[in-house]
């Protein structure tokens, strides 16, 4: 799967870090791709497979840059 800008968001439902951190993204016209790991069992084992635990799970060019909603990591991709 082409990745839009690279950056892939593993996120849940209910969740505030996540939808602060798409809110920022999107503020910053940054592309991503979400993956909800709630409406797909396969998100949420490629979510496992990072290590981490935290929602939501920011990767760029397939490595993780974020865990948990971090403002200072997401203004960095805006620039």
């Amino acid at each position: 799967m082409e990745l839009m800008n690279n950056i892939l968001i593993y996120t849940k439902n209910n969740c505030a870090q996540c939808n602060l951190s798409k809110y920022v993204l999107n503020d910053l016209g940054v592309s991503y791709t979400e993956k909800n790991v709630d409406t797909n069992e396969k998100f949420m084992d490629e979510a496992k497979a990072t290590g981490y635990k935290s929602m939501p799970i920011i990767l760029k060019d397939g490595q993780v840059i974020a865990s948990g909603f971090m403002p200072d990591v997401l203004n960095q991709l805006g620039e």
